[in-house]
């Protein structure tokens, strides 16, 4: 089984305004120069803009089998909510065809992996709020195995009306697309920290089992590599809600506290309805 390191981290949060945190374009724009991203949607434009913060620095070290998955709550929603409406106010010869690929689920997934020539395999996972918890788990499960060499995991959502009105009440909305970058081979490359566990599921509630039972089910799991873990923090509920792209979120939080603190490690855990996932990340000390 191979280690899996975290070698890179790149995130783009909503800045605060009247709506909440929202991602501004002058966010993600200058991240797209180089990009043909006429016609491409807003959402497909953030997630873009999240990988290049990664593939432009290491482009020489990117694996041509490099995978790609992304978790999202809603992804292409609005766009696909958008065309529709057209379509049926204005009739269907109205619409412009060459908006249709925004309506596809799994384009701005597919559009990373058009734009950067990365061949290997591309998911887009949309498991609630735990989705980019589950992309992340789901490529230390990749590399663990030996599937792939490098996966570049995270999620992304934004924020519009149609998901505003479907979420209404409860936490503030919040905007966000991030990536990580795994890898099982590092040489003379920064680690920002090491993922030893990972594990999701529907808990079962007739046995009246939390999450908690699940982060110890998952530490445990972790076997010889969660030594010297005693103490591990566990993230706490965040305030805003930033849907699908919420556990790429907690992942930077966990990063930067791991770098800061020099924290020994990390739970991150989301639970949407039943449904829980765990990851534990470890510091490695800068391998």
């Amino acid at each position: 089984m191979n280690r899996v390191f975290i070698t890179s981290s790149g995130i783009i949060l909503g800045a605060e305004s009247k709506r909440g945190r929202r991602i501004k374009p002058e966010q993600y724009e200058p991240l797209l120069k180089n990009l043909q991203t006429r016609n491409v949607d807003r959402i497909s434009k953030i997630a873009l803009a999240s990988a290049a913060m990664i593939l432009n620095s290491h482009k020489s070290n990117i694996e041509n089998n490099c995978g790609i998955i992304l978790g999202t709550q809603f992804s292409a929603t609005e766009s696909i909510h958008n065309y529709d409406m057209e379509a049926l106010e204005k009739g269907a010869l109205s619409v412009n065809p060459s908006l249709f690929p925004n309506t596809v689920l799994n384009s701005p997934t597919c559009q990373i992996s058009i734009q950067f020539s990365l061949p290997g395999p591309v998911y887009t996972l949309m498991n609630g709020l735990v989705s980019s918890l589950d992309a992340i788990g789901l490529g230390y499960n990749f590399i663990k195995t030996g599937m792939s060499q490098m996966v570049l995991a995270g999620g992304v959502d934004e924020a519009c009306e149609l998901q505003e009105k479907i979420l209404s009440g409860g936490r503030d909305l919040g905007e966000a697309g991030g990536f990580l970058l795994l890898e099982s081979v590092v040489s003379e490359k920064k680690v920002l920290a090491e993922i030893v566990a990972y594990k999701s599921r529907k808990l079962n509630r007739d046995n009246a089992e939390t999450i908690g039972d699940l982060i110890h089910e998952t530490l445990a799991s972790a076997g010889d590599m969660a030594n010297g873990l005693l103490g591990i923090s566990v993230g706490s509920e965040m305030e805003i809600n930033y849907m699908g792209a919420s556990g790429i979120v907690q992942a930077e939080m966990a990063l930067m506290s791991i770098a800061s603190k020099n924290d020994i490690g990390w739970v991150l855990a989301g639970i949407d309805n039943d449904r829980a996932s765990v990851i534990i990340f470890k510091n490695t000390g800068g391998l």
